[in-house]
């Protein structure tokens, strides 16, 4: 089966959490069974590109989570990514790394880190990436400075600012917005039950946050793509004059299909294709 030359495949990726072969694996069996190639791979952060055990100390997260995973052997050149990986950062990345290119950077041969926030323009695809979750009391202060890592705990580097938001609004438009929180406001009523209880979701009304909500609603991208709670949701958001945003979230990539889906992009049109199954003609 061959594509149109106009016509492009494009997967995203969940939380990997340092699993970088298993996504590596993943993703190229799906290429293997839809005789496909991937242009592009986007991620939604947990990427967890730990180089070494002094990457893992500037993680915020409970030591039995502190693992290296698989980064290394990338960064080393012993393993090569297949296609070029952007990602943004989540609430449990090597700070002490990032932080130093907070524009960002490539980590490894064809992995990009988007800085906390980037515009890249990828085969014709506008995507604007944020990174980091929402924290209502560090919302309005200043990330402290990379010099005072150690003195202050790791979690103040995880989250977004005010300034990150307006700097991500400046970008105008978005086909794609890379998120590591869901907006608010996503979840269909009658999925609510399923959500009550669950990670970091007391309620349906509580999960996400209204910061990223606001971007989504300004840049009325075609896609938004986010991950942090480990599971797979899609919705809409509806906006004026018949536009509205597909909202894919995804899981992590240790619990299976649900952390990966595979776009398809044709001229003007940007559609999700079945996870292991063959894309239409």
């Amino acid at each position: 089966m061959s594509s149109q030359p106009d016509t492009l495949f494009f997967a995203a990726v969940g939380d990997v959490h340092g699993h970088m072969d298993r996504m590596v694996r993943d993703l190229q069996d799906w290429s293997r069974k839809a005789r496909q190639s991937l242009a592009f791979v986007l991620q939604v952060g947990d990427f967890e590109p730990h180089r070494d055990e002094a990457d893992l100390a500037t993680m915020a997260a409970p030591a039995r989570y502190k693992r290296l995973g698989d980064f290394a052997a990338y960064h080393q050149r012993r393993r090569r990514f297949p296609w070029p990986v952007y990602f943004i950062g989540g609430n449990h990345e090597p700070h002490g790394h990032l932080d130093a290119t907070p524009d960002g950077f490539e980590v490894a041969p064809d992995c990009h880190y988007l800085g906390r926030v980037g515009i890249r323009e990828l085969h014709g695809v506008r995507v604007v990436g944020l990174s980091g979750v929402h924290d209502e009391a560090a919302f309005t202060r200043r990330r402290p400075p990379l010099s005072r890592l150690g003195s202050v705990s790791n979690k103040d580097f995880t989250y977004f600012t005010e300034e990150d938001v307006e700097r991500a609004m400046e970008a105008g438009t978005a086909d794609v917005l890379l998120l590591h929180d869901w907006p608010s406001g996503v979840i269909a009523a009658e999925d609510g039950a399923d959500f009550l209880g669950r990670r970091r979701s007391p309620s349906r009304e509580e999960v996400g946050n209204p910061y990223a909500r606001l971007l989504v609603d300004a840049l009325r991208p075609r896609l938004v793509l986010c991950g942090h709670l480990h599971r797979a949701y899609r919705g809409w958001v509806e906006h004026a004059e018949d536009v509205r945003s597909r909202v894919c979230c995804l899981s992590s990539v240790e619990e299976g299909p649900g952390a990966l889906a595979v776009f398809r992009v044709m001229g003007e049109t940007l559609q999700e294709v079945t996870w292991m199954g063959v894309p239409e003609p």
